[in-house]
């Protein structure tokens, strides 16, 4: 029986409306549930749906005291934590427009978006972030209040600072209350829910505009086939100024599981074991991570434990091949996969926590390997595809991983593939436009209503989406050769020893690479070829470091054709940073600002002569 999704997702939307009326409808059904728990501050700390929707009320009055009116929009500059969230849910009760900030970014940068957006209140985390958040207050004519979520902040007296606490008891006499539930009566699925600035890649980021119709049709698309329950927990480790994150955020919710916040992602390992996920959403580098540091576990242990592990893991992936393909294992593969699990498949999935159910990964490309190997082990991980200005436009799906694929269009969403070979999309999830640019809404959207991705790819004949590479971040050889930069860069950045890594050689003859060390494995290097004494500027050059790179980049880029083949390479001493100018907040590589600050260490890959290729 085939699904009238547009019939479905319209009752769907009259049953939710706003995501503020589709929370706050589900508070009397959970009330002393857990919804939230963070441990931002120290301990852990569970937020039930009632304080939920308590605190959202004295948020929501308390911005209405200091002037914010239907349709204003208020700023989140923070880290992950359940504070944000119940900001975002007050923020949304009164109708005003959520705009995030990401955590990492600097006060020029926090600055462009207040006064872009005209954001009258900033929510903030801690020192740092209040700080930057200060210098923009003293000189903007926009910004009104700070309100710091950490209660460490050290406010500045005679500015309209205030605590996290303090501000949720700012209309203790609930003078705006009333206000508030007239607001919150009168919410449509056409107010604007968001402005999310895009990253940035190239020129100044843009203000996507979405409305609560825009996430609610992404909600029903991507859970419909998520088998999510209130008992589930989700953990939020992406940046909640990310779309996937806080789409998923939401999502969750609405089925009355739990969601973890991740506020440090260098506490990732610390968190898997308190947390243990059910659901989370995340970038492939946290897998080809993990993967890398199991695989160079197994490459040092003896051969016994070694042909151990591949049987193990080979047993995993026919077991589960047949599940997935809902087949019956027969009784001595089931036995085999016992004994498999309970040696090897079970530790793997305890670097996890143990509990997925299902993890989805986006933003870049995952190896199909690295996924098959997780699935392998019973981790359901699937990549999904979208943009900020319509999302997500596929995933893979528990019962639909796809391999080497972001999966298949989600309902309601359309794909097609222009003769140059550009994923366009169309959807109700589409955003209204970029704020104040009338232009540039005009050049991402086609006359007839498609959004322009930028990115390269195409629909298989079982009707599955590959992304391949950006438009504009093609490489064209000197000998005419168009090679995907990306491609290349996953397959390095899949080692252990390698943090980042860009592709170069565009009009040039051959490829060649600046690659950024894992710069705590190149010390555990240095230390066992008696190099630790070298300073890291003449260890990234000296020979010996440079053989075991040539040698490990040669493995891990086996699988690509020949003129993609990386024949010359430069270790850096130092990361790409995004207070540097060379990274997007979402981590994502300026290339303009990269090949030309890095221009004469590019050329000097292809000067000549050369006596020997790194």
């Amino acid at each position: 029986m085939t699904t009238n999704h547009p019939a479905e997702f319209q009752a769907y939307l009259n049953r939710e409306q706003h995501i503020a009326r589709m929370i706050r409808q589900r508070i009397p059904k959970y009330g002393s549930k857990v919804a939230l728990k963070d441990r931002s501050d120290g301990p852990w700390v569970s937020v039930t749906w009632k304080e939920m929707g308590d605190i959202a009320d004295g948020l929501g009055r308390a911005l209405i005291s200091c002037g914010v009116e239907v349709g204003d929009r208020v700023g989140i500059f923070s880290q992950n934590r359940a504070a944000w969230t119940l900001a975002d849910l007050a923020i949304l009760s009164v109708r005003g427009v959520t705009v995030p900030v990401y955590p990492t970014n600097s006060a020029e940068e926090t600055a462009y978006i207040v006064e872009d957006a005209g954001i009258k209140v900033l929510f903030v985390n801690d020192q740092e972030q209040y700080d930057k958040a200060l210098e923009v207050l003293e000189s903007s004519d926009v910004l009104q209040v700070l309100v710091a979520f950490s209660p460490t902040v050290t406010l500045k007296k005679g500015t309209e600072s205030f605590s996290f606490s303090d501000f949720i008891g700012h209309d203790r006499d609930g003078a705006f209350q009333k206000e508030c539930e007239t607001r919150l009566n009168q919410a449509a699925p056409s107010d604007l829910y968001t402005l999310i600035y895009t990253s940035g890649t190239t020129g100044a980021p843009k203000g996507a505009m979405l409305t609560h119709e825009n996430i609610l049709a992404s909600l029903y698309g991507t859970g419909y086939p998520m088998p999510v329950k209130p008992t589930d927990v989700s953990f939020a480790f992406l940046p909640l100024s990310h779309v996937f994150e806080r789409s998923w955020t939401w999502f969750m919710l609405s089925r009355g599981a739990e969601n973890h916040y991740c506020h440090d992602t260098r506490q990732v390992k610390e968190f898997f074991a308190e947390v243990r996920p059910h659901y989370m959403v995340s970038v492939p580098r946290v897998w080809e991570k993990i993967y890398a540091t199991i695989q160079d576990g197994v490459q040092k242990a003896p051969n016994l434990k070694k042909n151990l592990f591949h049987w193990a893991i080979h047993t995993g992936g026919t077991y589960h091949g047949l599940i997935n393909a809902k087949k019956q294992p027969d009784r001595l593969l089931s036995l085999k996969y016992t004994l498999a699990d309970r040696l090897i498949l079970s530790k793997i999935r305890e670097v996890v926590g143990g509990r997925a159910k299902f993890f989805h990964a986006g933003g870049a490309a995952l190896n199909p390997e690295i996924n098959q190997f997780f699935v392998n082990a019973g981790i359901r991980l699937g990549v999904g595809y979208g943009l900020t200005e319509i999302f997500p436009i596929c995933v893979c799906t528990p019962r639909d991983i796809g391999f080497g694929t972001s999966g298949k269009p989600i309902p309601l969403v359309s794909v097609r593939i222009t003769d140059e070979g550009e994923i366009q999309a169309q959807s109700p999830s589409l955003m209204k436009g970029y704020w104040n640019r009338p232009d540039a809404s005009a050049e991402a959207i086609t006359p007839d209503g498609w959004f322009k991705t930028g990115d390269i790819g195409e629909v298989t004949d079982k009707g599955y989406v590959r992304v391949t590479d950006r438009l504009k971040e093609i490489l064209i050889t000197a000998g005419g050769k168009n090679i995907s930069p990306q491609t290349i860069e996953t397959a390095v950045k899949e080692d252990l020893y390698v943090e980042q890594a860009v592709a170069v050689g565009d009009g040039k003859p051959y490829i060649s690479a600046l690659v950024v060390p894992s710069f705590p494995m190149l010390d555990a290097l240095a230390e066992v070829l008696g190099l630790q004494e070298v300073p890291r500027k003449k260890l990234v050059a000296h020979p010996e470091v440079m053989a075991f790179y040539r040698e490990r980049i040669d493995h891990h880029t086996r699988h690509l054709g020949r003129v993609e083949q990386i024949k010359r390479f430069t270790l850096l001493p130092a990361e790409f940073t995004q207070a540097a100018g060379e990274l997007t907040p979402t981590s994502k590589l300026k290339r303009k600002v990269i090949l030309k600050r890095y221009a004469g260490t590019i050329e000097a890959m292809y000067a000549e002569p050369r006596k020997k290729a790194s």
